[in-house]
C-alpha cells in the first residue's frame, strides 16, 4: 500500500512540475482575416545574456515554422515565403512573428523559444519564451449597390479558388467564378488584381456571394441588396423649377386683370 502511495504522489509531482512548466501557462491571443498578415508577439531582451544575436525558434504542436540565427534562417515547409522574425527586430529584443497570407490552416497555438549554448558544441538547450493562440476568422460584408451599377468583390487571397452566388428568392447555390476555369464568360465577369468585377447588376443579382479556398471554406461573404438609382440634386433642382415654370403659364395676363378690377368698380358704383 506504501508503494501504491509513493507512486501516486510521484505521478502527481510529476503534473504539477508539467503544468508549471508548461508553455500554455502564460498564453497570449491574436486573431487575423484569412487572407490578411498576423503578427505573434514575443520579447527576449530579458534572456540575452550576450551581445551575440540570439537564436529562435518558433514552432506548433506539429510543425516548425521558423528558425533564425544572425542571418541564417529555416521556414517550414507550410510556412515557405511567408514567416519570418526581422533580425533587425530581433538584435533589440523583439522576437515576434510575422506570419503573410494568413491561412484558417495556421490557427492554433505557437511557442517560440531561444536556444542557448556555444555554437561549436552540438548540445544546446532551449528556453520557453512565449505561447501565442492565433485565431483565423473569414471576412462578412454587407454591400448596397444601385441597379446597373458594378460590385467589386475582393478575393482576399490567392487562396480564393471559386465565387458562389445565392440569390435572395432561391435556396441554390451557382458558381460564378474558378481560378483557371472557364465559369460565365459573358462579359459581366471580369478578374483583375484579385478582385472580380461583375458589372451592370440587375434585380436578380440580390443575394449572397461566398469566396471559397481549395478546401471549400468560405474566405468571405458578402450580401448584397439592389437599390433604385437616386436622382442628382442638380436634377431634383431642375425638375422643381420646371414645374414652378409650367405654374406660372396658367397664371392670367395683366390685361384681362384689369378689365375684371374695372367691372368691379362699375358695378359698385352703379350699386
Amino acid at each position: 500500500m506504501d508503494r501504491v502511495n509513493r507512486y501516486s504522489a510521484f505521478l502527481m509531482l510529476r503534473l504539477l512540475i508539467c503544468v508549471g512548466s508548461s508553455p500554455l501557462s502564460v498564453l497570449f491571443y491574436t486573431s487575423s482575416k484569412v487572407g490578411l498578415p498576423a503578427v505573434l508577439p514575443c520579447t527576449v531582451e530579458s534572456h540575452l545574456e550576450s551581445e551575440r544575436a540570439p537564436h529562435i525558434q518558433w514552432q506548433t504542436v506539429s510543425d516548425s515554422v521558423f528558425e533564425r540565427m544572425g542571418q541564417e534562417q529555416f521556414q517550414g515547409e507550410a510556412y515557405i515565403n511567408r514567416a519570418d522574425v526581422p533580425e533587425h527586430m530581433l538584435v533589440k529584443g523583439n522576437c515576434s512573428l510575422f506570419l503573410q497570407d494568413v491561412r484558417f490552416s495556421d490557427a492554433g497555438v505557437y511557442e517560440s523559444y531561444l536556444v542557448v549554448g556555444e555554437p561549436s558544441k552540438p548540445v544546446k538547450s532551449r528556453i520557453f519564451l512565449q505561447s501565442v493562440q492565433l485565431v483565423v476568422v473569414d471576412h462578412k460584408a454587407i454591400r448596397s449597390v444601385q441597379l446597373g451599377s458594378d460590385l467589386i468583390l475582393d478575393l482576399h487571397t490567392h487562396q480564393a479558388e471559386q465565387v458562389i452566388f445565392q440569390s435572395s428568392d432561391d435556396t441554390d447555390w451557382t458558381v460564378l467564378w474558378e481560378r483557371e476555369g472557364d465559369v460565365k464568360k459573358n462579359g459581366h465577369l471580369k478578374e483583375k488584381d484579385n478582385k472580380l468585377i461583375l458589372r451592370r447588376l440587375s434585380a436578380s443579382s440580390a443575394g449572397t456571394y461566398k469566396v471559397l479556398d481549395s478546401q471549400g471554406l468560405a474566405l468571405s461573404t458578402v450580401k448584397v441588396t439592389i437599390t433604385e438609382p437616386v436622382l442628382p440634386k442638380e436634377s431634383e433642382v431642375l425638375q422643381i423649377q420646371s414645374a414652378y415654370g409650367k405654374a406660372t403659364t396658367i397664371v392670367p395676363p395683366l390685361s384681362l386683370i384689369t378689365f375684371f378690377l374695372v367691372f368691379e368698380i362699375l358695378c359698385f358704383s352703379t350699386g
